[in-house]
């Protein structure tokens, strides 16, 4: 049986890898990198693509979604490896490998190199998703990955990045936020739709046959409306906590440093200032959000909405004794 990662697979994936690169060098990152790609897509998901791996005829209509799988796998891997690569561990130590007319590389090019693999990781991991979407195999949509990942309704960092384009396109930053997300649904969206008509969006979510097959026109209005305020909520939500990193050895600020370029953390006003906006950006589509639900719900359209945001009948006044009546 043929696996889905082998050393050929990574050498067409990856490209610069060197021809000489041997099974035993990368084979232990490959697993890791397998064992990572099933929490990802899960193990119904990962067991169909393997099964296509090996098929004889080639993988048909499912070929793009095959290819783009090895490369998520390839890249991950070869960054887990990339800075064992450079080191020789024996009985007698350890050793940088410095061949005969070549030049190390310096920091700056290794930390370039090593982010260059992780932004691939993302490119190729939001590829894989996106192509998932278009064709949906039912080993995607019957798994309890499916339910997982649908469970929000900013599912990907491609699709924060449609409204918050600076902090989308990174996968790795996006895994990060879905808590803040489901925070946001809870503070923010529950309290302005209700349970019930929150609870028919989100069902409809994670519908398998599709959200332009299962959403009406009103509701796809409606999340137009609904998801730019979710978006930016999430980040305001997560902002006092993304340049955190907190380890055994205590609590520490992220900056990068690589040589080339500084990026310093900016100061209490600045953050300050940042999760103001997002608040007020935040606030004004759940404004366009509300004001589109008074307009349209009906007791047939959005009813939970309409019925929570009637008067209460009351019988009619009666100032026949009252002091502010002119008779």
């Amino acid at each position: 049986m043929v696996e889905l990662v082998t050393v050929e697979t990574l050498k067409r994936e990856l490209g610069a890898v060197q021809a000489k690169l041997s099974l035993a060098t990368v084979e232990p990152f490959v697993k890791s990198g397998l064992r990572w790609f099933r929490r990802e897509v899960g193990a119904d998901l990962l067991e169909h693509l393997e099964d296509l791996a090996n098929l004889p005829v080639g993988a048909g209509a499912e070929a793009e979604l095959l290819e783009l799988a090895q490369a998520c796998v390839s890249w991950y891997a070869y960054d887990l490896a990339f800075p064992h690569l450079k080191l020789r561990v024996g009985d007698l130590g350890m050793t940088k490998a410095n061949p005969n007319n070549t030049t190390p590389v310096t920091k700056w090019e290794y930390l370039d190199s090593r982010e260059a693999n992780l932004a691939m990781v993302d490119r190729s991991l939001e590829d894989f998703f996106g192509e998932l979407e278009r064709i949906r195999p039912a080993s995607w949509t019957g798994s309890e990955a499916y339910k997982e990942r649908n469970r929000v309704f900013i599912r990907s960092a491609w699709e924060l990045a449609r409204y918050v384009p600076s902090m989308g396109k990174n996968t790795r930053f996006f895994s990060g936020l879905v808590t803040y997300v489901e925070r946001a649904e809870t503070l923010y969206l529950l309290p302005l739709l209700g349970d019930s008509v929150f609870a028919d969006l989100k069902a409809k979510y994670r519908d398998p046959s599709g959200l332009p097959l299962t959403l009406t026109v009103a509701e796809k209005a409606l999340l137009n409306e609904l998801l730019p305020a979710l978006a930016h909520a999430a980040i305001f939500e997560a902002l006092p906590y993304l340049p955190l990193n907190v380890s055994p050895s205590g609590i520490s600020e992220q900056r990068s440093k690589d040589g080339t370029i500084e990026q310093v953390a900016p100061g209490a006003g600045t953050r300050d200032s940042l999760r103001r906006q997002f608040l007020a950006d935040a606030s004004t589509y759940l404004a366009r959000a509300k004001n589109y639900l008074d307009k349209t719900a009906s007791p047939s359209l959005f009813p939970g909405y309409y019925a929570a945001n009637q008067s209460d009948p009351q019988a009619e006044p009666d100032f026949t004794n009252s002091d502010l009546i002119i008779l």
